[in-house]
């Protein structure tokens, strides 16, 4: 089981974008330190101060300096028109050389309704759209000269600078909210970064699916199928008590849960294959100001006791997910990092190595008991 860490510096009152951004910094190196595997933000515009990385390439630069283990994965690169496959193309390999080889790549057709107006995007065409910007990029990093001609990009034969660090194509993910996507990224060889909007059957049901699919993929030419599937989990709030955690992330995941409520219904608005976001509302409808319940019931909420986020880690991985990211973001810099210490300490050791766990104390047999989890 692999483990990761992303952020969208969301940044809360009173604070500035510019202390967030170094807060981000540190957060990313001090998960190197707690043995994450992986680090990333999203691509988010006018979102602010919700997620204020609207230019993360930038933000990965800084990153990739102040780490030297950790993969850098962009979760995720909209390619879309508004960002021209070329342009994607020579950002990620910059990333990919500053950072040593440590580049993996996160894509996503976008669904952000500010983006849809601002950048005139057709969102009855993205998933189209998103395909052939991803393989666009693909061979612009592949080839020694790209050359393609369609009537959404018309270029002529060019090289791209820089080439990637890499020999093999860095790991590719698609992030998904949908069924129909989990199948698609199967069928084109790529994994998949899962955040379903429904309940733990349909979580079932997108593994099942994207399992399915992933035995007959048609992988894209010179990308590597990659069949991994990550689960996204809202809070990744670790602490001594289930108590304490829930009440120091309620108000940035509970906010953050609502804000999702108002953003996918706005782009269920857009296009017929949105629409299924507007279930977002459905799927807490009644609980809305609950995140005890939200916590207990739902699968993109995970927070509590190491041994709690153990269980549910574990539950998913029995369900063939290989990978779990948590958005550990808006709590303020000391809660997150403290989490990140516990994840180190208690958690993530119990999928490396766990025969070297404690598994009962030398003090506990004599009839003392310290408090549990001790930082």
């Amino acid at each position: 089981m692999k483990f990761g860490l992303f952020t969208e510096a969301d940044t809360p009152r009173g604070y500035s974008v510019a202390r967030r951004y170094k807060e981000v910094i540190r957060e990313a190196q001090y998960a190197e330190e707690m043995g994450f595997d992986v680090w990333g933000c999203s691509e988010q515009h006018f979102t602010g101060p919700v997620a204020t990385t609207s230019a993360p390439e930038v933000i990965y630069g800084a990153v990739a300096q102040a780490t030297s283990k950790i993969k850098l994965r962009t979760m995720s690169s909209v390619m879309l028109k508004f960002n021209h496959p070329l342009r994607v193309a020579e950002r990620l390999a910059t990333i990919d050389v500053i950072s040593d080889g440590r580049l993996e790549i996160g894509t996503v057709r976008g669904n952000n309704p500010h983006v849809v107006q601002a950048f005139e995007v057709d969102a009855a065409k993205t998933t189209t759209e998103w395909e052939e910007s991803l393989r666009l990029v693909v061979k612009a990093l592949t080839q020694e000269t790209v050359e393609h001609h369609s009537d959404l990009y018309k270029v002529h034969p060019v090289r791209v600078w820089p080439r990637l660090l890499q020999r093999q194509f860095p790991r590719t993910f698609v992030s998904s909210t949908g069924l129909a996507t989990h199948e698609q990224a199967a069928r084109m060889g790529l994994g998949v970064m899962s955040f379903t909007v429904y309940g733990w059957d349909h979580v079932e049901e997108a593994v099942r699916l994207y399992h399915q699919a992933a035995k007959e993929a048609t992988p894209i030419p010179g990308v590597h199928q990659n069949r991994s599937i990550a689960r996204l989990f809202l809070g990744g709030q670790c602490a001594a008590t289930k108590k304490d955690a829930l009440e120091k992330v309620r108000p940035s995941c509970l906010g953050f849960m609502k804000f999702l409520v108002a953003f996918f219904g706005s782009t269920s608005e857009k296009s017929a294959d949105y629409a299924y976001l507007n279930d977002w509302k459905k799927l807490i409808a009644g609980h809305e100001d609950d995140l005890e319940w939200m916590n207990d019931n739902l699968p993109q909420v995970l927070n509590g006791t190491p041994d709690h986020i153990i269980e549910q880690v574990k539950r998913v991985e029995k369900m063939g997910i290989d990978e779990v990211i948590f958005r550990i973001d808006g709590n303020g810099h000391h809660q997150i990092m403290e989490s990140l210490e516990y994840f180190g300490k208690y958690v993530i050791p119990e999928f490396r190595n766990p025969d070297d766990v404690v598994r009962q104390s030398t003090y506990e047999d004599l009839g003392v008991f310290p408090p549990p989890f001790m930082l």
